[in-house]
């Protein structure tokens, strides 16, 4: 029993190391053993991908540049174009891939055939130096080719319009002529009507070209025409991100496609010979054309850095100073990094070295702080070298610095070294309050202003307009509106009390007309109508307070409240009002009058105005 125990032990461990060398020595011989079994069919579904079509191809050759402005500039076209022919006719795709690189060689030719012929099997090419035919592109040498193998194979009609010259001399409706490929050589084939003479000719293709495509591996580098190779290993991306590997390794569209959508965005490893953060540290121009978009880095090293002959390794820290660029703007003329984090700590420590953060934290907040940012540009003393921009912009910081970058730098701006504000405006919604404004007098003048809006002319400026004029504030040298509204009756008489008037009066007449607007203390002549009614027959302003001291206490220098005073309270108390008329003096010497209004003194200051004074009766 033990004797039977090691024979058959024996017996299992030979045919373990014989399977083990079966795997071991690849399966292209594996294959090969296969298929050599059986007589492979011409037509049907193809059995290889366009993945590895690709890979068996860069396996033995580089793609002829000159390709490159065909309508097949890389390798990825051509062998989709392969896929698309053969799946239209219903040729296997293997076998025609197969046969165009066994007659070019892999596309180098060296025959009777040139490259530029885009012919890829020989076709019309029948020795002594003929070339064969020519093709008008790519696709329709493929397309020759694979209706050349539908001929010889199958009896079915083609689907697309005849481009191969020698159809008609292949072709039969009755029995396919070399349905298999090994019968494509005319020796095998049992007909003698195959495609070449050569010996073997047909096996050579199964046994030497279709065994190793169909061994390749399925999985590529390439994608929608790209080629993904410099910063992508299928292998290489699997070991060092298992989650990926789990989730799409079983397929290429579907690893490769997790590598795009979502491996580069977020900076995974998928080729030992790139490290995206190596590369973003290593470049200023890259970070300041790409910031953080980590894709970004690895689509530049595809398609010009490895090119360029730019290292994409072992660099841990930033290299080249900060960037100036964000979302495609440039900040150089306003911001400078070394500059900002040596005037902003606090920017330093909570960012580090990370310079696009830095740059990112300038523009989001660091503008809108007002904060140092470069020795060439200082927002406040931009905004007080230039009036036009704090009307604009007024405490909006941000757009000092904006402006700067579009315009300023342009136009010869100044930007530093202007510690006091310029040119300050006098204009305010289109008006011009020059005449009785200036803004250095007024924030002298007016103490509470100037603190509530310190370096600012505009806020200063608008509160003028909005509250000084109506508090009756003095903000030129050359204006006050008591003055001016001592001096003038007319105007006392059209706005009162209504204090903003005088200033707007002065503005739009006033100075025009050379009016005095200074220097005056005191009324010198006061108003003598009161809702339409002319008092100037019984009433002298200044004769008035003269002769009533209770009344000029109460209403100093205000001429309408004394006016209307007398004619509230004045007439009916018989007040002495105007030299030549005495109210008692009116009433005694005229009876009829005394009989009529009694001790109504009113009525008797009316009556003289009325009709009185026309009648010259005695009034003193």
């Amino acid at each position: 029993m033990k004797n039977f125990k090691r024979k058959l032990f024996s017996i299992l461990l030979v045919f373990t190391c014989l399977i083990s060398t079966v795997f071991m020595s690849g399966s292209v011989e594996s294959v090969k053993a296969n298929l050599s079994d059986h007589l492979y069919p011409i037509m049907g579904s193809p059995s290889v991908t366009v993945n590895q079509m690709i890979n068996y191809y860069e396996k033995h050759a580089k793609y002829p540049s000159d390709y490159q402005n065909s309508d097949a500039p890389t390798i990825y076209h051509f062998c989709k174009i392969y896929m698309e022919e053969c799946e239209a006719e219903g040729v296997k795709t293997e076998v025609a891939f197969a046969q165009a690189m066994n007659e070019t060689g892999f596309l180098k030719y060296g025959g009777d055939v040139h490259r530029s012929q885009y012919n890829f099997a020989g076709i019309g090419a029948v020795g002594g130096g003929a070339q064969g035919n020519s093709f008008r592109s790519v696709r329709e040498g493929v397309r020759a080719q694979v209706q050349h193998l539908k001929a010889y194979a199958s009896i079915q009609k083609l689907r697309n319009p005849v481009v191969d010259p020698r159809y008609k001399y292949v072709y039969s409706d009755t029995s396919p002529k070399a349905p298999y490929v090994q019968w494509l050589g005319i020796q095998e084939n049992p007909n003698r009507q195959g495609w070449a003479a050569a010996k073997n000719y047909g096996y050579t293709l199964v046994d030497r070209y279709i065994a190793e495509l169909l061994g390749v591996s399925t999985f590529s580098t390439w994608y929608a025409g790209v080629n993904y190779a410099p910063v992508y290993d299928p292998g290489y991306y699997k070991i060092h991100n298992p989650d990926a590997a789990r989730a799409y390794g079983s397929n290429s569209d579907s690893l490769i496609r997790h590598f795009i959508n979502n491996g580069m965005s977020e900076g995974r490893i998928a080729n030992p010979n790139f490290d995206v953060k190596s590369y973003m540290n290593r470049y200023k121009d890259l970070r300041n054309e790409f910031g953080n978009d980590l894709k970004r880095y690895y689509m530049h090293y595809i398609m010009n850095g490895q090119k360029e002959g730019r290292n994409a390794l072992n660099c841990p820290t930033r290299q080249g100073g900060g960037v100036t660029k964000y979302a495609g703007k440039d900040y150089s003329l306003v911001y400078n990094y070394e500059y900002y984090i040596q005037n902003n700590p606090d920017v330093k420590n909570a960012f580090k070295d990370d310079d696009i953060a830095i740059l990112r934290h300038f523009i989001n907040n660091g503008m809108k702080e007002g904060r140092k940012s470069s020795p060439n540009f200082d927002w406040l003393s931009y905004r007080n070298a230039y009036a036009d921009l704090r009307v604009n912009f007024k405490n909006d910081k941000q757009r000092y610095y904006l402006h700067y970058i579009s315009n300023g730098k342009k136009e010869g701006r100044k930007a530093t070294g202007v510690t006091t504000l310029l040119n300050p405006i006098t204009k305010y919604a289109g008006k011009d309050y020059s005449a009785v404004y200036n803004y250095n007098y007024y924030i002298e003048h007016n103490k509470d202003v100037a603190a509530a809006f310190p370096n600012d002319d505009v806020a200063t400026l608008k509160h003028f307009v909005e509250f000084g004029m109506k508090e009756g504030r003095q903000a030129a040298e050359n204006f006050n509106f008591q003055s001016y509204k001592y001096e003038y009756k007319d105007l006392r008489e059209a706005f009162g009390h209504d204090k903003e008037r005088y200033y707007l009066h002065y503005i739009s007449n006033g100075q025009r007309e050379g009016r005095q607007a200074t220097g005056v203390t005191s009324i010198r002549d006061g108003v003598t109508s009161l809702n339409g009614v002319d008092y100037s027959l019984i009433y002298n302003y200044i004769h008035y307070i003269e002769n009533n001291s209770d009344v000029a206490a109460s209403y100093p220098n205000d001429d309408e409240a004394v006016l209307k005073h007398f004619v509230e309270y004045g007439m009916r108390e018989g007040r002495n009002s105007i030299e030549g008329f005495n109210v008692q003096a009116y009433k005694e010497n005229n009876v009829d009058l005394k009989v009529a209004f009694g001790d109504d003194l009113a009525k008797y200051y009316e009556h003289y105005m009325r009709i009185g004074h026309t009648e010259n009766r005695i009034h003193n």
